[in-house]
C-alpha cells in the first residue's frame, strides 16, 4: 500500500470533522452553560475564575472555558467560537496519532491511524461538542505517548495541561494504561517519574490552582474531595449505571474501526505469554490504553458515554497497526455482514419506531432521510470493503471504513438543527428579546427554572429565585449557595421573592419558569404567555404599577 492518497483521505475527514460545527444551537445543559462561563469570562476578561451568570463557578478547571473565551473575543459569542476548542484539540490529537503511528510503525500506519481516529462516531460528536472532553483526550493521548518513548517530563507537563482541563481525573487515566503496562512488561516503575517531571507538572499546574486557592479557599476540598472522590465513590450525582455500561458503547464509538482494532484479539493468550518480550511490546500497551481506564471508569459511580473517548486513539492505533501489517481481508467477512446488516436496517426504518419516541415534529421529520443516507452509505461501504478484499485493494478497504462516519455531518445536519431548537433556549431568547425591546428596557426573572443557554442567547446574566440554586446545573453554587446570595449583585433570589415582582413590578420583568411548575404558572396566568417550548415557559413583561 502507497501513502498518495492518504494524506487528502486523512484532510478530507478533518474538514468533515468541522462541517457543521455552527449548524445547530447549543444543546443543554452542558454546552449552553460552558459557553456562557466562557462569554462571561471574555466580557469580564476574569481569566482566573471561571463564572456562571455572575457566581463563581469551579465545577471544572479553567482550560476549555480560556480557549472558548478567546475565540468568542476573535469571532463573538456564537457557536463557533463555543465549539473551536473541542474541534481544533481533535484536529491535535489526530496530528499527534499521524505523527506516532509514522515514527512507530511507517507512513501508511501514521496516516491511517489518524483518519481511523477521525472517523468514529464518538470522535465527531465530541468535536463537535463544548465541552471539556476532546481537550483532555489531547492531553492524555499526548502524555501516554510520551510515557511510552520515555519522555517522562514532556508526559508530565501533558498531564498537568489535563488537570487544568479536568481535574485528576487526567492523572489517573495514563497511570491507568502505563502502570498495568509497566508491571506486565517488566519494566520499572519508576521511570513514570523523575524530579525533573514532578517540576514540569508543579510549572504547569500550580500556578492556577494556587492563585484559585487564594482567592476561595475551600477550592482544594471541594475539587478533590467532593467533585472528585465523591464523585468516584458515590452515586449521589445520578449518574449510576450498571458495570457493564460502556460495553456496548465502546463498539459504537468506535465503529467501524473496532473491527480491525480487535482482529487480533484472539492471540491474547500468545501476547500476553510474550509479554516480556520487546516484539510484543506495542500490543501490551494498547491493550493496556483500553483496558487500564475501562476498569477505572467502571469502577466509577459515575458514567457517561464520553467517559470513553480517550480510548479510542488507543483503538485507533490497534486498527492502523493490523491493516497495515495484515491488509484489506482482515476480518472483512464480519465488517460486510455488520455494515450490511446495519444499512437494511436504517434503509427500512420502520416508521412505527419513531412514535414510541418523545420527539418534535421536526425531528421526526428528519429522522427518516439520515437513516436513508446512512443506510445506503453502510451498504456502499460494505461494497467497497468486499471487493478491496477480492482484489487486496487497502485504498478501497479504507475508503469503504471512512466514508461512513465522513458522511454522518451532511447526512444528519437537518437532525441536528431540529435536536438544536429543541434543545436550547435560542428560541425562548428571541421571545424574550422581542418582548423586553417592546418595553424599552426590563429584566428576565427566572422562578425556580435557569435554562442553561439563555444568558448565552440573551448576552446576559439573569436573576433567579431559587431555594437551593440547583436550578444553575452547578454543583458548587448549589453547594454553597448560602455564601453566594450575601455577594454583591448576586442573582440568587429567595425562592418567594417573584410573588412580590410580580405583585409590585418595579421594573418591566419577563418571567421565566419550567413548563411543568403548575403552580408557578397559575399565578403568572394574568401576564402574556410569550412562549411555550414545552420545557420552559415565559410570561410578561408585567407593567410597573404607576407611583400613587
Amino acid at each position: 500500500m502507497t501513502t498518495r492518497g492518504l494524506p487528502l483521505l486523512v484532510l478530507a475527514a478533518a474538514l468533515a470533522l468541522g462541517w457543521n460545527l455552527n449548524g445547530y444551537r447549543l444543546l443543554d445543559p452542558d454546552e449552553g452553560r460552558n459557553a456562557e462561563v466562557a462569554r462571561e469570562m471574555a466580557g469580564s476578561n476574569d481569566y482566573l475564575i471561571p463564572h456562571l451568570d455572575g457566581l463563581p463557578y469551579l465545577d471544572k478547571p479553567i482550560v476549555y472555558f480560556a480557549a472558548s473565551a478567546l475565540a468568542m473575543e476573535a469571532l463573538g459569542p456564537t457557536e463557533t467560537a463555543a465549539r473551536l476548542p473541542a474541534y481544533l484539540a481533535t484536529l491535535a490529537t489526530l496530528a499527534l496519532l499521524v505523527w506516532f503511528g509514522r515514527r512507530r510503525w511507517g507512513p501508511d500506519a501514521g496516516w491511517l491511524a489518524g483518519l481511523a481516529f477521525a472517523t468514529m462516531p464518538l470522535t465527531l460528536a465530541y468535536a463537535h461538542t463544548a465541552i471539556f472532553d476532546s481537550t483532555l483526550t489531547l492531553c492524555t493521548t499526548a502524555a501516554i505517548i510520551c510515557f511510552f518513548l520515555e519522555g517522562t517530563t514532556l508526559a508530565w507537563a501533558a498531564v498537568a495541561a489535563g488537570a487544568l482541563t479536568k481535574g485528576p481525573v487526567a492523572i489517573a487515566i495514563p497511570l491507568a494504561v502505563m502502570i498495568p503496562y509497566a508491571l506486565a512488561t517488566g519494566h520499572p516503575l519508576r521511570r513514570l517519574v523523575s524530579l525533573r517531571a514532578l517540576g514540569a507538572f508543579a510549572i504547569v499546574g500550580l500556578p492556577w490552582f494556587i492563585a484559585v486557592t487564594a482567592r476561595v479557599p475551600e477550592f482544594p476540598h471541594y475539587a478533590f474531595v467532593q467533585e472528585t472522590f465523591e464523585r468516584f465513590t458515590s452515586p449521589r450525582f445520578h449518574r449510576t449505571a450498571p458495570f457493564w455500561y460502556y460495553l456496548p458503547i465502546i463498539p459504537v464509538a468506535a465503529f467501524p474501526w473496532i473491527v480491525p482494532a480487535c482482529a487480533r484479539v484472539r492471540a491474547w493468550r500468545a501476547t500476553w505469554a510474550a509479554r516480556r518480550d520487546p516484539a510484543s511490546a506495542d500490543s501490551v500497551w494498547l491493550a493496556a490504553w483500553v483496558l487500564g481506564p475501562l476498569a477505572l471508569f467502571t469502577l466509577n459511580h459515575s458514567k457517561l458515554p464520553q467517559y470513553v473517548l480517550p480510548l479510542m486513539p488507543a483503538l485507533a492505533l490497534a486498527a492502523a497497526r493490523t491493516l497495515t501489517a495484515a491488509g484489506p481481508r482482515t476480518a472483512w467477512r464480519f465488517y460486510v455482514a455488520l455494515a450490511a446488516v446495519l444499512g437494511i436496517l436504517l434503509v427500512a426504518l420502520p416508521h412505527g419506531i419513531l412514535d414510541t419516541m418523545s420527539l418534535t415534529p421536526a425531528e421526526r421529520s428528519a429522522i427518516p432521510p439520515a437513516a436513508l443516507a446512512l443506510g445506503v452509505v453502510l451498504l456502499v461501504s460494505a461494497a467497497c470493503t468486499a471487493v478491496a478484499a477480492a482484489r487486496r485493494w487497502t485504498g478501497l478497504a479504507v475508503l469503504g471504513y471512512a466514508m461512513v462516519v465522513m458522511a454522518l455531518p451532511f447526512a444528519t445536519a437537518p437532525l441536528m438543527a431540529a435536536v438544536g431548537d429543541d434543545r436550547s433556549a435560542a428560541t425562548l431568547s428571541a421571545a424574550i428579546r422581542a418582548a423586553v425591546a417592546k418595553s424599552e428596557g426590563g429584566q428576565v426573572l427566572g422562578v425556580a427554572a435557569y435554562p442553561p443557554s439563555l444568558p448565552f442567547y440573551l448576552r446576559s446574566t439573569i436573576a433567579v429565585a431559587t431555594a437551593r440554586a440547583e436550578e444553575l446545573t452547578s454543583n458548587y453554587i448549589a453547594r454553597y449557595h448560602d455564601r453566594l446570595r450575601t455577594l454583591r449583585d448576586s442573582p440568587l433570589r429567595p425562592a418567594d421573592s417573584w410573588t412580590a415582582v410580580l405583585e409590585t413590578c418595579p421594573a418591566p420583568t419577563v418571567f421565566v419558569t419550567r413548563a411543568g411548575n403548575g403552580s408557578v404558572r397559575a399565578r403568572l396566568a394574568g401576564l402574556p404567555l410569550l412562549i411555550d417550548d414545552g420545557r420552559y415557559t415565559a410570561y410578561g413583561p408585567c407593567r410597573p404599577h404607576p407611583r400613587g
